[in-house]
C-alpha cells in the first residue's frame, strides 16, 4: 500500500511538473539582468530565439539563469496565517526559500523565517524598491539596503513585462544602487510576463483565471526547478480556529478582489491531498 501510494504521487508530481513547464522555466523567466543587453543585442526578445536564426527555432540559450535545481524548497506566501505559526525554523530549513513581493522578514522571523533566496516582484514593489534604495531620508533608504542584504545572493526578480519598459529602467538603477553599496543581491528579469503563462490553470484545473496571483505564479515557476515544495502563508479565509487572520502577516491591506484566491486555495489543498506539494496551515511543530 504505501508503494503504491508513493508511487501514485510520483506520477501525479510528473504529470503536474510537464504541464507548468510548458509556461514556466527559469531559464526564460528569471534571467540575470547583467544578461539584458546580450538579449537584445543578439535575440529576439519576444520570440526568445536567436537574430541569427532565420528560422526563429533557435532558443536565445545565451543568456543565463541564477536558479539551479533544487531538492527542497519553501515556498512562502504573505497571508496573516503565518503570524504565531512558529514556522521560521522549518521554513529556513529547507534548501532553497522563495518568496513574492520582498516583504519583512527579519521582525517576523520566528514565524516566516529568516532567510529569502528568491522574491519575485510586481511592478508596484519594483517601483518601492527603487524609490527607497534612491530617497534622500537615510533612515529609508538603509532599511531597503538591509532588507535586500538579509540573505548573500537573493535574487530579486520581476514579473511582468519588462523589454523595453519603465521597468527595464527602474531595474538598471536597483543594480547600480546594489553594485555602488557591495551587496550580493542578484536582480533579474522575465522575456515575457508571468501573466501571459496564465494557460497553465487551464490545463490544471480547466479553467483559466484571468489574475492569478504572484504567489500562485511563483508557486508554478517553483515546480520547474524544486524536487519537494512545502507552502507555508496561503490562507485566504478572515478566520482561523474562530481568531481573525490577516491579508497578510506585516500590513492591514485588504484582499485584492482580481484573484481567484479562493479557488487558489483549493487547487493548493487538492495538491496537498494529492502529495504533490506540503500545504501548512496553522502552527508548524515544534521540538
Amino acid at each position: 500500500m504505501a508503494f503504491s501510494r508513493f508511487l501514485t504521487i510520483l506520477i501525479l508530481s510528473f504529470v503536474h511538473r510537464n504541464i507548468t513547464q510548458k509556461y514556466f522555466d527559469p531559464k526564460r523567466h528569471v534571467i540575470y539582468y547583467s544578461d539584458y543587453n546580450v538579449l537584445m543585442r543578439k535575440c529576439q526578445p519576444q520570440l526568445f530565439t536567436l537574430l541569427k536564426d532565420r528560422s526563429r527555432r533557435m532558443p536565445c540559450n545565451i543568456v543565463r539563469t541564477p536558479i539551479k535545481h533544487y531538492r527542497t524548497c519553501a515556498v512562502v506566501g504573505n497571508g496573516g496565517i503565518l503570524l504565531d505559526s512558529r514556522c521560521g525554523a522549518e521554513i529556513d530549513a529547507h534548501e532553497f526559500v522563495i518568496r513574492s513581493n520582498l516583504p519583512p522578514v527579519s521582525p517576523y522571523r520566528t514565524d516566516v523565517g529568516n532567510r529569502t533566496d528568491l522574491t519575485t516582484v510586481n511592478e508596484k514593489v519594483l517601483s518601492q524598491v527603487n524609490r527607497d534604495l534612491l530617497s534622500k531620508n537615510a533612515t529609508v533608504k538603509k532599511a531597503m539596503l538591509d532588507r535586500l542584504g538579509e540573505t548573500p545572493g537573493m535574487v530579486l526578480s520581476y514579473t511582468l513585462y519588462f523589454i523595453r519598459s519603465k521597468a527595464a529602467k527602474k531595474m538598471k538603477s536597483i543594480d547600480k544602487v546594489i553594485q555602488k553599496n557591495k551587496l550580493t543581491a542578484v536582480v533579474a528579469f522575465p522575456y515575457k510576463s508571468f501573466l501571459r503563462s496564465k494557460g497553465v490553470y487551464q490545463e490544471l484545473v480547466g479553467e483559466e483565471w484571468n489574475f492569478a496571483s504572484t504567489g500562485l505564479n511563483t508557486f508554478a515557476l517553483a515546480s520547474t526547478f524544486c524536487d519537494k515544495i512545502s507552502m507555508y502563508g496561503f490562507y485566504p479565509m478572515s478566520t482561523y480556529q474562530n481568531k481573525a487572520v490577516p491579508y497578510h502577516y506585516y500590513d492591514s491591506r485588504i484582499p485584492s478582489a482580481r484573484h481567484e484566491f479562493d479557488n487558489e486555495f483549493k487547487l493548493l489543498r487538492n495538491f496537498h491531498a494529492q502529495g504533490i506539494i506540503r500545504h501548512v496551515i496553522g502552527k508548524c511543530n515544534i521540538d
